[in-house]
This record gives structure tokens, C-alpha cells and sequence, in this order.
């Protein structure tokens, strides 16, 4: 039996790392809030999944990327030395992935960030001179590194071979110096480059592939730059480098006539993980919610002929599991430590087979200590901040969360003329809309609602701050409410299948389709 821990996207921010008077740099309360992640809570929370997994004895754990908070120095040292001190005290050894937010391509690039002192005063400090950041203070540590940087903090994480494994090799041959595992992209406008590729097979214990994928794709922009395309995810990676699907699938065929068992990963999902709700809503009129791409069917398609039977991602901070249009490639999304629903898997291979259980993080001691300076920037910039009233690291994260929806996907994801309803309207209103005024509802914001139907979408089953009476009433809704009893608006269709898609991710029923289906014709007519 092998036991593997899975964490994801601990996006390390050390606020005593990178400074010379020990000075901490803490991320302000404001970036927090406005980020689908927290920043300065990333180290008890890291440091917590860590001790929990060496409580089990777990030996062996992958890391789906963005180990870093922005691919600073600073925040790789703090990496490397953390996870080098688990290795040395407990025998862990790790093996990572490149995220989006570890490295930016082969050059790097300056970066600008928040931070807050004792007194809530907030200050830029930006690596270079940013326009959209004028004022900010110059530190030459706020900057992304490049790929060739960040191997030199990673290379025990599995980007090169150490001296115990029984086997390493990457897509173009089995020396790890980075010359040898480039490959060349071009841009539309014909401009081409070199650009690294991490991925890496390894056998680090008899028996047991791992096989880490380099999802990025990063193409030149003509003027020495380079675009990245990770909002696309593996749609981008299965135009620009078909050479990885046939090492996929020639490293597939040799598991099988090896007798290993291969586990793969990637920063980015290969099926959709949000099970068609991200692609339905992309059709609504709105800004951004096409930004969260999941895989087209023809790219789960072509990835699920590689022969791959198991694949592991993050980047959207979600606990879903889902599989190819034909269930050949089973992909499961790992939470990250540092957004709601904050987790992590383990995963235990034997003669029966592989079995995943969830791990949550329900303790990061340690992640309320700099509450002070955010109730001080809170008074100054004259912001309400119940996230400080947390109880715990769950209820502060599912506090922040509920902030960002109001705030942040409300907007990116929803049409603008239904945003104030969402905001001040009472349940039995929205229900009165859809000609069920005779529908007995508790007295509750719609505002709740909504948030209740992010968390569903997060986390699904572990979405345990939605309580069961409420999936019990999400269920009635859905029965009921799918089906306007009047029209009393543009907004009447929308909201019935808003209902009909609560119920369904409560229930996780084959409804799923026809919901989705009748989502994408109202947002045609739109």
C-alpha cells in the first residue's frame, strides 16, 4: 500500500521573508479581500496541512502548483526552506508542478503589492516603475522570477533526479539541464521563441510513476516579452504542445506493460471540474465569467486518449471531481489551504486500487496575527470587516469568500441589471418573481442564497457551511421554483435556472444536463 498527500495552490506569502530589519511586509487587508485567496494566513495554513499529513505518516506528497504567492525570491527561499526542513525532520519528500503564480516564462517581470504597517497605513512597493501603481515605493524584491530561477529554489521538488530515484526523465530525454527541455513557440504574428517545459516523470519508490505536466504555455509577444495563456488551461496546452499528449500517451502504454502505478498531475483541470456551470454562464451577458475556461470536449478527448487513468489539479481552489466526456481520465480538483473550502487529499494506492479521502484544514494556528493592522486599515479606509470576527481559520475563510461573491463574481459573472436584486432582496421576493408567491420560504437575504450557491459549487459535499436545512430547502427550491409560474421580467428565466442548478449541485442528479441545457438557451435569448 502507498499512501500520497495532494495539496494545492498554498500560494506562500512569508511576511518575514525578503526583509533585512525584520520588518514584516504584511499584504493589506483590502488585496485580501479583492484576491480569491488570503495572503498572510498562507504560512499557519501551509505549515498546518503539513503537520497534519506527517501526523498520518505520509511520506510522499504532490503539489499541483502556484507554491508561491506571486513567484517572488523571497516567497521561493521561504518554499524551499519550509518544505526542506519537513523533508529533514520527517522524511517527506516533495514533488511539485509549475502553477501560474510560480514563474513567468523565461524572463520573469516586475510586480507592485499592498502592504500594511501597525498603524493601518497602507504602502505599494513595486519592483520596477508600474504606471497603474504610481507612488509605489521601489523594492527590488517584488518581481516574479523565470522558469530558470525558480528551478534553482525547486530542484529537489522533483525537477531534477535525486540519488534514490529508481527512474526520472522528461519529454525530450533524461538530462534535467534546463538547454535540454525547451521547446520552441510562436506567436500568431509568426515571432518565435524557446520557452522551458518542466514536466517530468519519476519513480520515486518501487512500483509508483509520477508524472508532472507542465500545463503553462507562455508565447512570444514580439517585443521580447511573452503572453501567458493560463486562463485557457489545457485548451492552450493541447494546441501548443502536442508533444506532450505523445509522451502522455507512450508513458501511459508503458506503465501498463510495466506493471506501475501511474498518477499524473497539472496545475490546470483536464475535464470540468464546475460540471457545465462555468460554460452556461459564460453565456450570460456579463464581464469576465468566460475567464474561468474549463477543458472543450475535443481537449478532455485528446487528453483521455493518452491512456492517463488519474489526474490531479488546482489553480480554481475547488474540491470537485469529474472525469472526461467518457469517464477514461478521472480528474480531481484539489482545494487550496488558503481559499474556501481550504483542504487538501490523500490518496492510497493498493491491490484494490486508488481510494481518495478528503482532508480538511480546520486549524492554522498562528493565522490571526496580524488582525490588528487590518482592523487598523479597516477604521482608516472606513470598511466594514466581519471577516475579523472569525472564530477560526474555516470561519475566516468563509467569510472572506462570502465577501468576495458580493463583491467580486456578482458583478464578473451576473448581468448588471440583476445585481442590486441580488443585494437587497428578501427570498420570498426573488420566489414572488417567479409567480410562487404562494410558496412558503424562510425569511432569509437572497444575498445568502446566492453565496449558498458558490459554496456549493466550491466545495459540493464539503461545503459544510451551507447547513442541511438549507440543502433541504435548495431541494424544494429546486422542485418547485424550475418552473416560473409567471413571467414577471426579463430576469424570470434566468432565476428559474439559477434554482433548478442550486438543487442540482446540492443533489449532484442527472437533472444536471437538462438544467444546463435550458441555461444555455436563456442566455441565447438574452
Amino acid at each position: 500500500m502507498t499512501r500520497i498527500a495532494v495539496l494545492s495552490d498554498p500560494h506562500l506569502h512569508d511576511v518575514h521573508a525578503g526583509t533585512t530589519d525584520d520588518t514584516p511586509l504584511v499584504r493589506s487587508f483590502a488585496d485580501s479581500m479583492a484576491s480569491t485567496r488570503v495572503f498572510n494566513e498562507s504560512g499557519p495554513a501551509f505549515r498546518a496541512a503539513l503537520d497534519a499529513l506527517v501526523a498520518e505518516g505520509i511520506t510522499l506528497c504532490i503539489i499541483v502548483g502556484d507554491l508561491t504567492d506571486d513567484g517572488q525570491p523571497a516567497s521561493w527561499q521561504a518554499v524551499s526552506d519550509l518544505l526542506a526542513d519537513y523533508t529533514r525532520r520527517h522524511g517527506v519528500r516533495f514533488f511539485a508542478t509549475p502553477g501560474n503564480h510560480d514563474q513567468w516564462s523565461m524572463t520573469g517581470k516586475p510586480l507592485a503589492k499592498s502592504f500594511v504597517d501597525a498603524d493601518g497605513h497602507v504602502e505599494a512597493l513595486a519592483g520596477q516603475s508600474i504606471p497603474r501603481r504610481a507612488g509605489a515605493r521601489l523594492w527590488p524584491g517584488q518581481r516574479m522570477v523565470g522558469y530558470d530561477e525558480a528551478t534553482l529554489y525547486a530542484e529537489a521538488f522533483g525537477y531534477r533526479p535525486q540519488p534514490s530515484d529508481l527512474h526520472w526523465e522528461t519529454p525530450f530525454g533524461t538530462t534535467p539541464d534546463l538547454a535540454d527541455r525547451e521547446a520552441r513557440f510562436s506567436s500568431a504574428r509568426g515571432d518565435s521563441a524557446f520557452v522551458c517545459d518542466l514536466s517530468y516523470l519519476v519513480e520515486p519508490v518501487e512500483g509508483l510513476w509520477l508524472l508532472s505536466l507542465d500545463a503553462n504555455v507562455y508565447l512570444p509577444d514580439g517585443t521580447g516579452g511573452y503572453t501567458d495563456c493560463s486562463k485557457e488551461g489545457w485548451n492552450a496546452t493541447v494546441r501548443h504542445k502536442p508533444y506532450l499528449l505523445d509522451w502522455m500517451r507512450d508513458v501511459a502504454q508503458r506503465a501498463r506493460k510495466q506493471g506501475k502505478r501511474l498518477v499524473t498531475f497539472s496545475h490546470y483541470p483536464v475535464a470540468d471540474v464546475f460540471h457545465g456551470c462555468t460554460e452556461a454562464l459564460a453565456r450570460l451577458p456579463s464581464s469576465r465569467a468566460g475567464a474561468r475556461q474549463m477543458p472543450r470536449s475535443d481537449v478532455a478527448a485528446a487528453i483521455a486518449g493518452t491512456g492517463i487513468p488519474l489526474h490531479f489539479s488546482g489553480h480554481w481552489h475547488v474540491d470537485s471531481t469529474a472525469s472526461s466526456p467518457g469517464g477514461e481520465v478521472v480528474n480531481v480538483a484539489i482545494p487550496s489551504t488558503v481559499a474556501f473550502p481550504a483542504g487538501w487529499k490523500c490518496l492510497t494506492l493498493d491491490a484494490d486500487g486508488a481510494r481518495i479521502c478528503d482532508r480538511a484544514v480546520t486549524d492554522a494556528p498562528g493565522f490571526d496575527a496580524w488582525f490588528g493592522r487590518y482592523a487598523a486599515e479597516a477604521e482608516r479606509t472606513v470598511r466594514e470587516a466581519p471577516a475579523l470576527t472569525a472564530a477560526d481559520y474555516p470561519d475566516f475563510l468563509d467569510l472572506h469568500f462570502r465577501d468576495v461573491v458580493l463583491n467580486r463574481r456578482l458583478p464578473e459573472d451576473w448581468p448588471k441589471r440583476m445585481q442590486p436584486m441580488v443585494q437587497t432582496a428578501r427570498l420570498s421576493d426573488v420566489i414572488a418573481r417567479l409567480g410562487h408567491s404562494d410558496v412558503q420560504v424562510p425569511d432569509i437575504a437572497f444575498a445568502d442564497v446566492f453565496v449558498d450557491w458558490y459554496r456549493l459549487r466550491e466545495a459540493g459535499a464539503g461545503a459544510a457551511a451551507v447547513a442541511p436545512e438549507r440543502r433541504a430547502l435548495y431541494a424544494d427550491l429546486a422542485r418547485t421554483c424550475a418552473s416560473p409560474a409567471s413571467v414577471s421580467g426579463p430576469d424570470t428565466a434566468i432565476l428559474a435556472v439559477f434554482f433548478e442548478t442550486l438543487g442540482i449541485m446540492k443533489t449532484g442528479n442527472a437533472l444536471a444536463r437538462a438544467a444546463l441545457d435550458r441555461l444555455r438557451s436563456v442566455a441565447e435569448t438574452c
